[in-house]
């Protein structure tokens, strides 16, 4: 981001230009930090869309649930038939078979025949220890879904801190810009000065202008950058304009490494991970269940009809128990072992999970010591680079330096002020991403949803 800043002077006056420069945000929303990432636990798309995730969960463990409870069936069935057992059968069953059904011509060669059969049923799984397991399973994921979401929280809180902080540091930029823009312009009024009362080279005026000229170019890139921030911005916070965002950058307090790391292993993503390696645990289980019996009950009532539906000419009821036991299947034993797999690698995954967060804990503590150094240095050369020009400016009105040394220390000091604004902005997002890998973000900045 070094590179953005090499500032200019416009010719219209600084407080003009500024007015110009922010005049295409003006149309952006305008929040706080801890407006926009509300706005962002609302609206963004990808939580949206993980919302539907755990909705779908819960859906599933509620049909999973669903499937212990009752079944009750109702049954409307047509008949129309020549075929001597379904019509002897029929007219049984509507309680009008007579004498005559008994002779042999009418049983071999009987008349159409139409059938109304009613039926309601009711199904109840009495002993079902795949359903048990099955319910227990979609639960846990139910579980780790939510897990998951609240984890995709804090990233998107994230996002919006890194988004928002880069809103605020093109900003930032804008106004060093405009700031390097005035010294530019004193810059070649100094050498028109000197030019007109005798005491300077035409020459220094044209490289003044060409100063001038190029720092047009960097305000326009920065105005540039401005409006791209805003637009990143708002399309974490699911919006499709710019968004600005007012306030003071969010104070995120360093503690000690031991803090951070303890929170971290409470995140909750790896809270996630171990609900479904207890899940990858009894799934296990419940390939196992397979080889256990099953255990139902089923009581159906029905009544017939030859003319009509839902009419009951003739009535009866049926009341069954069942018993269904694999005793052999050697599908079975392998997929118990599949699932036996599957637990070894989703515990693999866990420990794997539990090593990479601590390295990032760390990772994330040393690097904010280094911005931390970082920005220090930064600000002590801003200081000297603004010394040093004030220096090299007064010797260059008493002629006592060249405007090569004028123009060369006014380009240290832009490239030291673009090095202070860039390093505040990396040390804020170092110790954001500290917080954020400890699970902690939403918590530090007072957000709870």
């Amino acid at each position: 981001m070094r590179d953005r800043i090499i500032y200019s002077l416009p010719k219209l006056p600084i407080v003009l230009l500024f007015a110009l420069c922010v005049s295409n945000q003006a149309y952006a929303e305008t929040l706080t930090f801890r407006e926009a990432i509300n706005a962002a636990l609302e609206n963004n798309p990808l939580l949206q869309a993980h919302a539907w995730s755990v909705r779908a969960r819960k859906e599933d463990f509620l049909t999973t649930k669903g499937l212990l409870y009752p079944k009750l069936t109702v049954e409307e069935r047509f008949t129309r038939t020549d075929s001597p057992t379904y019509g002897f059968m029929a007219k049984l069953n509507q309680e009008r078979f007579a004498q005559q059904d008994f002779a042999i011509g009418q049983l071999n060669d009987p008349h159409d025949i139409s059938d109304f059969q009613t039926s309601f049923s009711v199904d109840q799984p009495l002993f079902a220890p795949a359903l048990y397991y099955g319910m227990g399973l979609a639960e846990k994921e139910m579980d780790a879904g939510n897990a998951e979401f609240e984890r995709l929280k804090n990233e998107v809180a994230r996002s919006v801190v890194r988004s928002a902080l880069a809103v605020q540091t093109a900003k930032e930029f804008l106004s060093a810009a405009l700031a390097a823009a005035a010294d530019a312009r004193e810059h070649k009024r100094l050498a028109s000065l000197r030019y007109d009362s005798g005491l300077g080279l035409y020459s220094d005026v044209l490289r003044a202008d060409v100063g001038i000229k190029k720092a047009e170019a960097v305000v326009a890139r920065a105005e540039g950058d401005l409006e791209v921030a805003g637009r990143a911005l708002g399309l974490v916070l699911g919006r499709t304009e710019a968004v600005d965002v007012t306030g003071v950058k969010p104070s995120l307090p360093l503690n000690e490494l031991n803090v951070y790391m303890d929170a971290a292993f409470r995140r909750d993503d790896l809270k996630a991970l171990g609900i479904r390696y207890e899940n990858s645990l009894e799934a296990v289980k419940l390939e196992k269940s397979f080889f256990l019996p099953e255990i139902g009950a089923r009581a159906s009532y029905q009544f017939n009809d030859h003319n009509s539906p839902f009419s009951p000419e003739g009535e009866s009821y049926i009341l069954t128990a069942s018993l269904r036991w694999s005793l052999f299947d050697a599908s079975l034993y392998h997929k118990v072992r599949k699932a036996e797999a599957g637990a070894n690698e989703m515990r693999q995954r866990l420990t794997g999970l539990e090593q990479e967060v601590r390295f990032r804990v760390n990772e994330a503590y040393i690097r904010i010591r280094e911005k931390e150094k970082t920005l220090s240095l930064s600000k002590a050369a801003l200081e000297e680079a603004e010394e040093s020009l004030r220096l090299v400016k007064t010797r260059y009105e008493n002629s006592l330096s060249p405007i090569v040394d004028l123009l060369g220390t006014q380009a240290l000091l832009d490239s030291a002020r673009a090095n202070a604004v860039e390093a505040e902005n990396e040390y804020i997002n170092a110790v954001a991403d500290l917080y954020h890998q400890s699970g902690t973000l939403l918590k530090e900045l007072g957000i709870t949803n």
